[in-house]
């Protein structure tokens, strides 16, 4: 399906439902173990032409929300880490965009959107562990916010899974 489509029927939804980002992790996988998550470069494959780096910008959102969340979060692997196999990379791609690529701080009159991937990575099996894909659609809201908020539901969603991770193993 195309991102036209894709967020055609993301607004015709979400006027009822809210949204939240597509997870899904290889059977038996777990961010239990990991003390540290690398989020590395955001990939832009849209073909837009933005007024600023928007790359750089969601992978900052990236990396700033799970670090709010408590979570261990770097832009490289320091080479001092003593267990290397306990940190996830994560690889995002921005794969969808609506609205105005040139004005990214502008609120828009209409509908703005952005759809990210992120995949996860075992640093040093290269295993792949997940994919979280966040997409948002609004009204009358600047495109930066809401390239903020996908990244935002990327972190989220990682923590949301470490602290089901975590409750499950002590009950």
């Amino acid at each position: 399906m195309t991102f036209r489509y894709s967020l055609l029927a993301l607004l015709c939804f979400s006027a009822c439902t809210p949204l939240r980002p597509r997870v899904s992790f290889a059977p038996g996988a777990s961010l239990k173990g990991y003390r540290v998550f690398v989020v590395g470069p955001v990939a832009d494959e849209t073909g837009e032409r933005f007024n600023l780096d928007v790359g750089d910008s969601l992978r900052e959102g990236i990396t700033r929300r799970l670090r709010s969340h408590g979570i261990t979060a770097v832009r490289e692997l320091p080479t001092d880490t003593e267990d290397p196999a306990r940190s996830v990379t994560i690889t995002s791609a921005l794969i969808g965009f609506r609205g105005i690529p040139m004005w990214l701080q502008v609120p828009s009159r209409g509908v703005t959107g952005c759809e990210l991937r992120s995949e996860l990575r075992d640093n040093q099996t290269g295993e792949r562990l997940g994919v979280i894909v966040a997409a948002d659609l609004a009204e009358e809201y600047s495109p930066m916010v809401l390239l903020a908020r996908c990244a935002h539901d990327v972190a989220d969603a990682i923590d949301r899974r470490l602290r089901g991770e975590r409750k499950s193993a002590g009950s």
